[in-house]
């Protein structure tokens, strides 16, 4: 008696290529119904529409219009990105002023130096800066303004992007702490 399930007990249906198309799916047998969900046994209507590939059935299916829109979307905008993007400078910057004051020397210190130095005489990763102008002198605390002290991992605020101004107004805010 012939097994329906034996794919050697088939009676071969293939189209006009042998070698590009398998058989039809056999018809599921009383065995597998019991054994599998409806969602689960294959129905008979394949239509040579697989192939098998390490005794692997694999189906053709066709790719969604939904998904054919999406990836020619994402592709016209990948290149309209990769032509047309440009850096942000997100550089925070302080507003320049027209000449140097205490407040805009207090500006640039809660925005450049707060992190590493207190305004009191209490020390953080660096020095506080209370009554660093009467310790250093203005030339030394000059020199610092401008150089920094890489000797003791300070950088030079202008490699911070302070500008002149900028650091004139910080020199007038250190005068003012006591």
């Amino acid at each position: 008696m012939a097994d329906p399930q034996d794919p050697k007990d088939q009676p071969e249906k293939f189209a006009e290529d042998p070698d590009r198309q398998s058989p039809s799916t056999p018809a599921p047998t009383e065995q597998s119904q019991s054994f599998m969900s409806e969602e689960e046994v294959e129905p008979h209507r394949d239509k040579g529409h697989y192939e098998v590939v390490s005794d692997i059935k694999m189906g053709h299916a066709k790719v969604p219009t939904f998904l054919k829109i999406v990836y020619a979307t994402l592709a016209v905008w990948a290149l309209y990105y990769a032509l047309f993007a440009q850096p942000i400078d997100d550089k925070m910057e302080a507003a320049p002023s027209t000449e140097p004051s205490v407040e805009a020397g207090a500006e640039t210190f809660g925005t450049s130096c707060a992190a590493c130095h207190n305004a009191t005489a209490e020390r953080k990763i660096g020095p506080g800066l209370a009554g660093s102008f009467e310790r250093l002198g203005e030339e030394e605390l000059k020199k610092v303004l401008h150089n920094g002290r890489p000797d003791k991992g300070m950088p030079a605020p202008p490699s911070l992007g302070l500008n002149d101004k900028q650091i004139e107004s910080l020199l007038l805010y250190i005068k003012s702490l006591k």
